[in-house]
C-alpha cells in the first residue's frame, strides 16, 4: 500500500512534501515528515561521489539552547528519510545537541537484504550488510573486514562513515559560528590531529557523538558502536539483525559475539510493545546485557530507573496504516505530539 502526505513548505525553511510509504523492512517505515526543522543539506554537496538528493537530503541544525557539546546523528528507518524524523531531531536540539539527521543509502531493509530464508545457509549475512552500508563495499573496517553483499553496491564514498565524516566538515568550514569543529579530532589551535586515512577527512572525537537509529537506523547506530566508543547509543524499534524461525530467535553473530568499543552501559533502546518485531529486538538488547527488566514510558517520569531497556504501548497518530506501531516510537507521521520527547532525550543524554 502506499499512504503520501502534503505539506506547505513556508518560504526560507524545509518542510515536507509529498511522500510515500515504502515498505521494505518487513515492519514497514512511512516516508512522510512532519513540522519544519534545521536546514537541509543535498548529500553529494560536502564530497564528491556522494549520491546527490536535492528533495531529501542531510537535515542539520545547531542546538536551540545552551549547547551540551554532544553530536546526534539520526537514522531513519529503511524508505524513509530524515524529514520523517523532525520530532526527534528538534527534541535532541532542544536539550542542547547538534544534531544532524544523516541521509544515507537506507533503500532496502535488513530482511530485504538478509531474509529469513537463509537462515540456515548464510547466518553471518548481516554482518555483510552492516558492514558495506557502514563502511562501503570491499572497505575494511577497523578490524580488517571487508564487506561485499551480493546486490548491495555501496560505494566507499557512499558509505555512512564517508558521509558522516564530509558532512561534519562541511558544516565546519561553512558556519564555523555554530562549532562543529568540536566534534571533530584537532588541537588546541584548530588543527586537525587525526585524519582518517580510509576517507582523507578528519576523523570525529567519537565520545561525543551519539548515534541515534530507528528501524534500520537502529542497526546502523549500534554496528558504529562496535568500532567507535561513542558517547551513547540509541536503538529505537531495533535492531532487525535478527532471524525468526518460528518460536526460536538467533541474534545476528556480529552482536551476539561482543566486542564493542561501546559498553553496554551506554546503550539504551525503545520499543512498541505490540509491535511485530518486539520479541527479537528484546533478544538482541539482552545479547548486548542491557540492562533489564524492559519499563515502559507511559506514564513514569525519567530517568525510569535508570532502565536501559525501554518500551510504550502508545496509540499511534497514524493507527489504521500498516506498521504504524512499529513507526509511532520515532516518525513524525505516527508519534503523537511531544508523547515521546522525554524517552529520546533520557536515551541521548541521561
Amino acid at each position: 500500500m502506499e499512504q503520501a502526505r502534503s505539506i506547505r513548505r513556508p518560504a526560507g525553511v524545509f518542510a515536507a512534501v509529498t511522500v510515500a510509504a515504502v515498505l521494505l523492512t518487513g515492519c514497514p517505515t512511512v516516508g512522510g515528515g512532519g513540522g519544519s526543522f534545521g536546514r537541509t543539506v543535498n548529500p553529494c554537496t560536502p564530497g564528491s561521489g556522494i549520491t546527490c538528493d536535492a528533495v531529501f537530503g542531510n537535515i542539520v541544525a545547531p542546538p536551540t539552547i545552551i549547547a551540551s557539546n554532544t553530536l546526534a546523528v539520526v537514522f531513519n528507518g529503511a524508505g524513509a528519510q530524515p524529514l520523517a524524523y523532525t520530532k526527534l531531531l528538534g527534541t535532541l536540539a532542544g536539550i542542547g545537541m547538534h544534531t544532524i539527521g544523516l541521509r544515507y543509502s537506507s533503500a532496502s531493509g535488513t530482511a530485504d537484504a538478509c531474509p529469513v530464508a537463509n537462515a540456515s545457509t548464510d547466518p553471518d549475512c548481516h554482518r555483510r550488510f552492516r558492514g558495506e552500508l557502514t563502511f562501503g563495499q570491499n572497505v575494511a573496517d577497523p578490524n580488517g573486514y571487508q564487506a561485499d553483499l551480493v546486490g548491495m553496491n555501496v560505494s566507499q564514498a557512499n558509505s555512512v562513515m564517508n558521509r558522516l565524516l564530509t558532512l561534519v566538515e562541511y558544516l565546519r568550514t561553512s558556519y564555523p559560528s555554530e562549532n562543529w569543529g568540536q566534534f571533530q579530532r584537532r588541537d588546541s589551535g584548530g588543527i586537525c590531529s587525526t585524519t582518517n586515512t580510509t576517507y582523507g577527512v578528519c576523523e570525529l572525537d567519537w565520545s561525543k557523538v551519539v548515534p541515534v537509529g530507528h528501524s534500520l537506523g537502529a542497526g546502523v547506530a549500534l554496528y558504529l558502536s562496535k568500532f567507535k566508543a561513542v558517547g551513547r547509543t540509541g536503538m529505537i524499534s531495533g535492531p532487525f539483525d535478527e532471524y525468526v524461525v518460528g518460536p526460536t530467535i538467533t541474534v545476528a553473530p556480529w552482536i551476539a559475539e561482543g566486542g564493542f568499543a561501546t559498553p553496554s552501559s551506554n546503550m539504551f533502546g525503545l520499543t512498541h510493545t505490540l509491535e511485530p518485531n518486539a520479541a527479537a529486538q528484546s533478544a538482541a538488547w539482552d545479547a548486548l546485557a542491557m540492562a533489564g527488566p524492559q519499563v515502559s514510558v507511559d506514564g513514569n517520569i525519567t530517568p525510569y530507573g535508570g532502565a536501559q531497556q525501554l518500551t510504550t504501548s502508545l496509540t499511534p497518530s497514524c493507527n489504521g496504516l500498516t506498521g504504524a506501531r512499529h513507526n509511532s516510537t520515532a516518525q513524525d507521521l505516527c508519534t503523537p505530539e511531544n508523547a515521546l520527547a522525554a524517552a529520546w532525550s533520557t536515551m541521548a543524554a541521561g
